[in-house]
């Protein structure tokens, strides 16, 4: 029987950035508002997508496109650099509900991952062909994770140690599991869950 086997394909850097434009646009609204998930309608050189804003999300496609602006137009560099400084600006402007709202968002994605994982030791081949889109949870509680940096709290630090053991315990070495694209914005060592498969 073939086995199943699921990638997320990373979204051309074009949409990437449209989105984040978007998004850093609501972004003061959302971060006040202290809405966990926002929804954006967003105009992409595909045609119009629904979108679900978060923090952890914005910081993920700050990080990937920021990683591959050497592919990108030098229109869309500077985008780039215009739509990071904006948001790093109200970021820091609002640091102290910025930092709640991603430590909400730290416990509501590991939360999740966890659901995952004990589904998965029941059904590991369903489980492989989920765990892509799932591990996306964990990359963004990485990125969340070093911008708040020493404000952690222990909780959290303690539940992601236990998800972390879990997806040791379940995982077996395996290829990249997003698409090739995305491999060299995600290194091994520090992205060892991209690098496992149940």
């Amino acid at each position: 029987m073939a086995e199943l086997r699921s990638h997320v394909l990373a979204e051309p850097p074009e949409v990437d950035l449209a989105v984040l434009q978007e998004a850093v646009g609501e972004l003061e609204a959302y971060l006040v508002a202290g809405e966990l998930y926002r929804t954006l309608r967003v105009q992409t050189p595909a045609g119009f997508q629904l979108v679900q804003m978060s923090a952890g999300d914005l910081l993920a496609r700050l990080e990937r496109l920021a990683c591959q602006q050497a592919g990108l137009s030098v229109s869309q560099q500077a985008a780039l650099e215009q739509a990071a400084a904006a948001a790093h600006s109200i970021f820091y402007s609002l640091r102290t509900r910025f930092h709640e709202l991603l430590q909400r968002e730290i416990k509501a994605r590991l939360d999740s991952l966890s659901w995952f994982l004990e589904d998965a030791a029941g059904d590991p081949r369903r489980a492989r062909v989920e765990y892509p889109y799932e591990i996306r949870n964990r990359q963004r509680v990485r990125r969340m994770a070093e911008e708040l940096a020493e404000e952690l709290p222990p909780a959290l630090k303690r539940q992601l140690e236990r998800v972390d053991e879990r997806i040791r315990l379940l995982g077996k070495p395996a290829d990249f599991v997003w698409g090739e694209p995305l491999k060299a914005c995600y290194p091994r060592q520090r992205d060892w869950y991209l690098y496992v498969s149940p």
